[in-house]
């Protein structure tokens, strides 16, 4: 019987509740533009709190890694390779995009009153929303064909196996903003249920069984 290390759940709830916690904290430009918004996360002020959200959100998108090592060994074969490179894959780019916003105030704290003035807002939100794609969206993609490939080939119970389908399609499609919210809940819901599930005893080194 399939089973997932706890501490493969574990690490899925740190990459869902961290990276959208340190994506929202950081308020980086996204969405509809908004000039002061721009403005405010652009301010010297904001410049300490942004560097320690991104490193926050890139430590939390190495969690990923993590989920994919556990699926990998409870999958196994072809498969399990297959899931580990896109959690391989789902950390790059997380780890990538949010360098990309990050640098935003890198640029405007080493650069000085010529790129702080310089610089359009559009430009500034054109740069951070590609950003918030790749290390939000990306991510989620990656983590949203993980979750289909282990509702149809790992054991779980039939709620968790279809709300697995439903966050899997949910997390391909986080640039649509609000399906991203439903992928996170499951990222909790789906460790939690891991990480609660009872352990073989038959087992040396017992692992938790979603059935």
């Amino acid at each position: 019987m399939t089973s997932i290390p706890r501490r493969a759940a574990g690490a899925l709830i740190v990459y869902g509740v961290g990276v959208t916690f340190a994506f929202l904290a950081s308020g980086t430009p996204g969405g509809d533009y908004d000039d002061e918004a721009i403005r405010s996360y652009l301010t010297s002020g904001h410049w300490p709190a942004a560097f320690a959200l991104a490193y926050l959100a890139a430590g939390c998108a190495l969690a990923l890694t993590v989920f994919g090592h556990g699926l990998r060994t409870a999958l196994g074969g072809a498969l399990g390779d297959f899931v580990w490179g896109l959690s391989i894959a789902g950390t790059a780019t997380g780890v990538v995009g949010v360098f990309v916003t990050a640098g935003l105030d890198v640029s405007m704290s080493e650069g000085g009153h010529a790129v702080q003035t310089g610089v359009p807002h559009p430009v500034v939100y054109a740069i951070s929303e590609i950003g918030n794609l790749i290390a939000v969206c990306a991510p989620a993609f990656f983590t949203g064909v993980i979750a289909l490939v282990w509702a149809v080939r790992g054991p779980m119970p039939a709620w968790l196996r279809v709300a697995s389908v439903v966050a899997g399609v949910c997390g391909i499609l986080a640039p649509l903003f609000f399906t991203y919210f439903i992928f996170v809940l499951w990222t909790v819901v789906a460790g939690a249920t891991v990480a609660t599930a009872r352990q073989p005893r038959s087992s040396a080194d017992p692992q938790p069984s979603l059935v």
